[in-house]
């Protein structure tokens, strides 16, 4: 977190002297790179305790000064991780889960320019499994989570909500709030020991920055 904020003040720092309407130019693309904060709704847990990898390449198209299109297409890594106190005849201990998800993902979204720098967005999003690991670590070590017993979805769609600031003419500071719309995987195919009786849902925050030329 802080190398991204540091990210941010020195392209920031570089770049006030180039700002220029971004609808001047109606078409823009360029590579993407962020972080995901994520947790997965559903897992017997709560908390942002995994982060993962978001990378691809963005386009927005202006359709006016005020609003435009953007468009992705990401490799974007989600799941879930947490550790628990657990009690056996041997004694208590901690107890880990883990939970890996690769997306190849593709968000649309309608943005409002608020002004030159500043924009906000909402949207949805087509995720493709890629693919997944699921394990869990007990007085006994790590004993995986057979994907094949468990399923996950293959296909999943997610909306989400975005604010957006420009640090340069070409360059894009960005937090998106996402979650899924349909299940990454059913109550049904829920470990037994990792489910609260509900789907399992992506829940995530993203921060990224994209360069657009």
């Amino acid at each position: 977190m802080t190398c991204f904020l540091l990210c941010l003040f020195v392209l920031n720092a570089g770049g006030q002297q180039d700002k220029l309407y971004w609808s001047n130019q109606r078409f823009r693309g360029g590579p993407i790179l962020g972080l995901n904060f994520s947790q997965v709704d559903g897992d017997a847990d709560a908390g942002v305790h995994k982060i993962g990898l978001q990378a691809g390449l963005g386009s927005y198209i202006s359709l006016s000064e005020q609003f435009g299109i953007q468009l992705d297409i990401l490799y974007s890594q989600k799941g879930s991780r947490y550790t628990r106190e657990m009690s056996s005849i041997a004694g208590p201990y901690f107890m880990t889960y883990k939970l890996k998800l690769a997306y190849i993902e593709m968000p649309l979204a309608l943005q409002y320019y608020l002004n030159q720098d500043i924009h906000i967005g909402a949207g949805v999003s087509y995720n493709r499994l890629i693919n997944s690991n699921e394990s869990w670590l007990s007085l006994f070590g790590w004993s995986p989570i057979s994907a094949e017993n468990y399923p996950f979805e293959q296909n999943v769609w997610e909306y989400f909500a975005s604010a957006s600031y420009r640090l340069s003419d070409r360059i894009m500071a960005e937090v998106r709030y996402q979650r899924s719309a349909t299940p990454v995987r059913k109550s049904e195919h829920v470990y037994q020991n990792f489910s609260n009786g509900r789907n399992q849902l992506n829940n995530f925050l993203s921060l990224r920055l994209g360069y657009y030329l």
